[in-house]
This record gives structure tokens, sequence and C-alpha cells, in this order.
């Protein structure tokens, strides 16, 4: 945990406190679970460690509260309620610091995101009276009837900041901006203002590195803002039960919640991320697989029959990398029992001059073994292999069917994969390439989506195993439960 050391004034205390009465008594939970509609009340971690190094730091001036703090960065783990104290300190502060045509913003990390916590504010304003009466809730803007203020909710994008001058500003999942450009726009437009406030509310990255992590580098640095990180430390064994002691200061974290996480988590790494709220050290920590479960995947035959359905997956680069087709199919044992076979081709040495591949022969190899044993399907992202997949279905006259290479597919495929692999219904016995690449395969995170494969640092080859992702879900998505039918050509 980190924390900014912090030094209260008389008047800031008094401030604090009043502050919070408005919260307790105005703003009420609007989140999908037991304490909606209730009063927020703040948690004894909130109160000592977010609300009053905020609002009772600083000194007067001209008969004014100047807060010390102009910005503020709260790194708190998944569950915490990130959303719902974004949108109970807007109301707050523009409540107890009225503004005319003051300007509150709420920068949210995606477009669902940004209808998220804009019914969330209009939800908390619709459950008080006096709210309700001051507020206006349009479409995309709530407006104060007396005063002009608007409370707004904007996507994470330097354009939608520019010429807006906010009185507060809150940056929702800080660990999405590749650079500072949005935090700067922002920061610029509060340049004109007396005691404007802007806060980061997020959870640790993927990786240390990007904007995210130099601010907190830098941290110690800033005087003008305060941090206060929960999460584990770097000293802390992640596996242990007594170092999540720490994580449970609010009084809905049990030590059943934390494993419930660990449990649901889609991998490692996104329990280290979202649950302990610490940054993965480097990216090779965590491998998808263990030698161990990939060794037992390689025992016993690979009954692999071409007789019956099965799906071709393709990926590779057209230099360099690797290219790689897998053929994949599913069957139920004696037992009753499913198990997932396969079969690879895969090229891993380009032309020695020209450092290509042959996608000729490549393609005729494809087109030789649509001809002759017609797979069900064969999956291709046309976006990275355009030329080829074109080629296919016009010259080969291959039929091909397109999975795009982006988060949504790819977690999924990567799931159903992992699946297999982990709980040793996979065969991989004769496919040495495709048990090499899957090896090679680390967790990379992609919320809200999950996990995919990604390369090591090394950047190790797992063209085989994006190969093998694409053909399994293809078979879960257009094979299973079709192995019956009569196949016309």
């Amino acid at each position: 945990m980190r924390r900014t050391d912090t030094e209260y004034a008389a008047d800031g205390l008094v401030m604090a406190r009043d502050y919070e009465r408005c919260l307790s008594s105005m703003c009420c939970h609007v989140s999908n679970d037991g304490y909606y509609g209730h009063p927020f009340l703040l948690e004894e971690f909130q109160r000592e460690n977010m609300w009053k190094p905020l609002f009772a730091c600083g000194q007067m001036e001209d008969g004014r509260f100047k807060r010390r703090f102009r910005r503020a960065i709260f790194g708190l783990p998944s569950g915490f309620g990130k959303t719902e104290l974004a949108a109970a300190l807007v109301m707050t502060v523009a409540t107890m610091e009225v503004i005319h045509n003051g300007q509150y913003g709420v920068v949210a990390s995606s477009k669902d995101q940004v209808r998220n916590i804009f019914e969330k504010i209009a939800t908390m304003i619709k459950l008080n009276s006096t709210f309700k009466e001051q507020w206006d809730v349009g479409k995309d803007i709530i407006t104060h009837r007396e005063t002009g203020a608007k409370i707004m909710v904007l996507p994470n994008k330097a354009d939608a900041l520019e010429s807006w001058h906010f009185n507060v500003l809150i940056f929702d999942e800080l660990h999405v901006y590749r650079d500072s450009r949005v935090w700067d726009a922002g920061l610029k437009g509060q340049k004109v203002l007396w005691n404007p406030l802007t806060i980061g509310i997020t959870t640790a990255g993927d990786s240390r590195e990007g904007f995210l992590w130099d601010t907190l580098e830098k941290a110690d640095n800033d005087p003008g803002l305060y941090l206060y990180w929960l999460g584990l430390d770097d000293s802390d064994d992640i596996d242990k039960k007594s170092s999540w002691k720490k994580l449970m200061c609010a009084s809905w974290v049990t030590w059943e919640s934390i494993e419930d996480q660990r449990g649901m988590a889609s991998s490692k790494r996104a329990f280290e991320r979202y649950t302990a709220n610490r940054f993965p050290r480097d990216r090779d920590a965590y491998s998808c697989f263990t030698a161990k479960q990939l060794e037992r995947c390689d025992r016993g035959k690979n009954d692999f029959d071409f007789d019956k359905p099965f799906t071709l997956g393709i990926d590779g680069a057209t230099a360099g990398d690797s290219f790689a087709i897998v053929a994949y199919q599913e069957r139920k044992n004696k037992n009753g029992n499913a198990y997932g076979y396969t079969v690879e081709w895969v090229f891993d040495d380009p032309d020695e001059e020209t450092g290509h591949y042959d996608l000729a022969q490549i393609m005729e190899l494809i087109a030789g073994i649509n001809q002759q044993y017609w797979p069900a399907v064969i999956g291709i992202d046309p976006n990275r292999l355009i030329v080829m997949d074109s080629q296919l279905q016009k010259t080969y006259g291959v039929k091909t069917v397109s999975f795009a290479q982006n988060n949504a597919t790819m977690c999924q495929a990567t799931s159903l994969v992992m699946h297999q692999v982990k709980s040793g219904r996979l065969k991989l016995r004769g496919c040495p390439k495709l048990k090499e690449h899957l090896g090679n395969t680390v967790e990379l995170d992609r919320e809200p989506y999950g996990t995919r494969f990604g390369k090591d640092s090394r950047k190790s080859k797992i063209d085989a195993a994006v190969a093998l992702s694409i053909a399994v879900l293809a078979y879960e998505k257009l094979v299973v439960g079709t192995e019956g039918y009569v196949p016309v050509y």
C-alpha cells in the first residue's frame, strides 16, 4: 500500500465532516446489489485515506478554504465501488461548492462505461428528492436548473476535453490510457480555475510501463498530487492468505470473497491485477500452461479421424515468425468423455534469400486438405491474411469463415483451449510444434473480455497456438450439434 503523507487543517476537518454529511444524507448506493437505495456511508478506510486527504488538507485564503491537493489518484482493487464513488464525489462537490455555470466531468474508459457512469449519476439524482428538484437529467448532460452547472460523462479522448474548464474532473480506469494526452487535456482546462479538483480512480495496469505507471513513479515529486494505492506490495506472496489481510479493509471483503475472486479470475495474472491490485512484474511471469500440463496432453493416442467432422484454423505471418495450420475435432470415448484431437502443419523456416514463406505452396496444401477431407470449417483472419483469404476463395475455390483476431473473439477462443489443456482433454501426440507454441504463450489480459494468448518478451512463436484457438472456437460455434448432419457439396 502507498499513501501520501498528509497534515490536516482545523478548518479542513470541519469542511470534510460537512461534505461527508452531505454525502451520507443525499447520496445513495446505486449498484445492483443489496446496498441499492441505502445511504452512502463512508467506510473507515475511505474516510481516512481518500475523503479527509481531499477535503481536510489545505489552508484558508480570502475567507475560502483552498485544497492542498488539486490532483489525486486512488488505486483500488476490483469490487471496491470505484464507479459509484466517482458518482458520489461529483454530486457532493457540486452540491457543497455551488458554482454558476460550473462544469463537472467524468471521463470513462469505453462507450459502455460512459453510459454506465451517466446512469449511476442519474439514478443517484432520482433517488433523492432534493437532487430531483435541482437537476435536470437530459440524454447526455445533467444540468442544474438554477445555476446552469453541468455534469457530463466523456470518452477518454483528448479532443472531447478541449475547450472545457472542469471544476471537478474524474478519470475512471487510468490504466487504459496509453499516454498522458487525455489527462493533460483535462488539466489544461483547469489552469484558469480557483481550487479545481482532478481525481483518477483505477486498478493496476497490465505491465509496469505506460502513463499510469510513470505517473505513480513520479508521484512523490509532485506536491500537488495525493496518492492512495490499496494493494499488495512486491514483497507480499500472492498465494499466501496472510498477504490478503491488507485488502480486507472494506466491510464486504472477506476471506471467502477473495477466494471466490481467485476462482473466477480468467488467469492468475488477472487475479494479481484486479484483486491484489498489483502491476505484474514482467510479461513472462505467468505462462498460460505448465510443462506438466502439456506433457499430460502429449501422452496417449492422438486419434484424429479425417472421416469425422473437423475444423481448420490458420494463422501466421508472410515473413519472419511462422505459419501454422491446425486441424481440430472432438469425439467422445467409450466412457462418454469428450477429447480434442489435433493435426498440425507448421512452417517456421522461411526462404533464406527472401525471408518469406511460399504462400502458393501453403495455399495448395490448404486446397488439397479441403479437396481430400472436406473440413467443416476453415477459419482465418481476413484482416491479417487478406491476400491469402481472397486467393483461397477466388483461385482455389476454398470457402473460408472469418475469425477476426479482436479481443472479444480471441479471449473466448483462448478460454476454450486453456480449459482443454488444463483438464487434460487435448491430445497433442504427433504435434511437437503445436506443443512448443502452446508452451510459449503467456497470459495477456484484455478486459472486459478476459485473457488471450500473448508472446513472451523473447517474442517466441505462438502461431500454432493461435491457429488451434481459431479451430477450437470454430468447432464450438459451428460444428458442435451438427456432427450427424449429411454434408451437401
